[in-house]
């Protein structure tokens, strides 16, 4: 069986950082290509692909008011009713699709409290034997129109410290849209910049076909150019790597509860399924924070893939911002520790 990729944001901020602490390299900065913009481009990708402003809605037409008809007490009209009607039926919670998701907190697809708010950003310290390797950010960016439906904008940028740039030099940045109605992800967009290598990985997910395509085009310093294509059918509803971090933030978390999605990544279905250990304060830069303590597994080909030890801390509020993860390796303990939050703005989008 082949090894499940590292779940959520470790993949690209935890998982290129260790491959510097653990290198004797001497690069100091990003591998330099001349020809890199040409040979990355993904002409394939963006056709399928068209990225939009949300326009605004048009200013409100004032007419002049008429003056309501007075209705009996204790009755209400039928407008009335079916209005009402639609209000609480918008409201319910679950049950919902796939089955596999909790339903608790949800209406249909759309979580009853959004957690997500536009100029909200994480940054997190990323540190291996108590040396700091770099930083992690976590954003969200303000709401966009993607092939003609709403949807989030999330972000997601990996940068090696600058002590570690002699080391290893790492900056890297995932973006992902998430549509809004769905709570689905349409597509994964990953650059990166390192020392030994410039790649561009791109998947487009067809939730109307379930079907998915990766493409993959690197510049290395040891084979020169490369690139690869990857369709494989998806599983409905599913989430990409980057996205299952924001995606976690919409569920409701007891201690010992389990949540769980599908994952659709490099061609193959994964699931992905997360227990509550406890409840925790946590001392962070920006002062205490009470937390919930989640465990991720990954399941691949019905069994599950040994991934290591990985904890991940999220306030344990409405909003569940991601403020500590955890993940032991053979030779010691990442830590992503929390250095500042940035809310965004005041309600929703």
């Amino acid at each position: 069986m082949r090894r499940a990729p590292l779940p959520l944001i470790l993949r690209i901020a935890i998982g290129v950082l260790v491959l510097g602490l653990v290198t004797l390299s001497c690069a100091s900065r990003v591998l330099q290509y001349d020809k890199a913009e040409e040979v990355l481009r993904n002409e394939e990708y963006e056709q399928k692909l068209k990225v939009a402003p949300v326009t605004p809605p048009a200013p409100a037409v004032l007419e002049p008011s008429i003056p309501p008809v007075p209705e009996k007490p204790g009755k209400k009209t039928k407008k009335a009713k079916v209005a009402a009607a639609k209000v609480t039926s918008s409201k319910k919670a679950g049950p919902r699709q796939p089955e596999i998701e909790d339903s608790l907190g949800f209406a249909g697809r759309r979580p009853l409290k959004d957690p997500f708010r536009p100029g909200e950003k994480v940054t997190l310290a990323l540190s291996y034997f108590k040396i700091e390797a770099g930083i992690m950010e976590i954003a969200v960016k303000p709401m966009v129109q993607v092939n003609g439906e709403k949807a989030y904008h999330f972000e997601v940028v990996a940068k090696s410290s600058s002590f570690f740039n002699h080391i290893y030099g790492v900056d890297d940045l995932a973006t992902t849209y998430l549509l809004y109605d769905q709570m689905i992800p349409i597509n994964l967009q990953i650059t990166i910049k390192e020392s030994k290598q410039l790649a561009e990985a791109r998947t487009f997910l067809d939730s109307k076909t379930n079907k998915a395509s990766y493409w993959q085009k690197r510049v290395t310093k040891e084979h020169g150019e490369e690139s690869k294509k990857l369709d494989w059918d998806i599983l409905p509803y599913s989430q990409n790597v980057i996205s299952a971090a924001y995606y976690l933030r919409s569920f409701q978390y007891e201690v010992s509860k389990r949540v769980g999605f599908r994952v659709a990544d490099e061609g193959k279905n994964i699931v992905f399924t997360g227990e509550v250990l406890r409840r925790e304060k946590l001392d962070t830069d920006i002062g205490e924070l009470d937390t919930i303590v989640l465990k991720p597994h990954i399941m691949v080909d019905g069994a599950f893939a040994p991934v290591g030890e990985i904890l991940v801390w999220l306030t344990d509020d409405d909003r569940k911002f991601i403020v500590r993860i955890e993940s032991k390796i053979k030779i010691g303990t990442i830590v992503a520790k929390l250095r500042s939050l940035e809310k965004g703005q005041d309600s929703p989008p």
